[in-house]
C-alpha cells in the first residue's frame, strides 16, 4: 500500500473526522470510503483530487509530503480542520 493511504488516514484522525463524515464529503459511503483508506480499492486520480482539496493540499502534497510535514501545513490553516469538523458536526 502507498505511504499516501496511511497519510490519508491520519489526516482524517488528526482532523478528528470519522470516515463517514469523509465519505459524505466525497459523497460515497462510509465502507466505500474505508476500502479507499484501506487500500483495498485503487485511489484514482479525481478521488485523490477530492481528498487534497477537502484537506486544502495540493495532490502532490498529498502523494509527496510525510505525515508531519501535512499536519503542519494543515494546523497553519485551521479554517480547514474547523469547517471539516462542523461539516462532521452538522451530520
Amino acid at each position: 500500500m502507498p505511504n499516501y493511504m496511511t497519510r490519508i488516514r491520519q489526516l482524517r484522525e488528526f482532523c478528528g473526522l470519522s470516515q463517514e463524515a469523509v465519505a459524505d464529503q466525497l459523497g460515497i459511503t462510509q465502507s466505500a470510503y474505508s476500502r479507499l483508506e484501506s487500500g483495498t480499492t485503487r485511489l484514482d486520480l479525481p478521488r485523490l483530487q477530492q481528498l487534497a482539496a477537502l484537506y486544502g493540499l495540493t495532490v502532490q502534497q498529498l502523494v509527496d509530503l510525510n505525515s508531519v510535514a501535512l499536519v503542519d501545513i494543515i494546523s497553519q490553516t485551521p479554517a480547514v480542520v474547523e469547517r471539516l469538523r462542523l461539516a462532521d458536526i452538522r451530520k
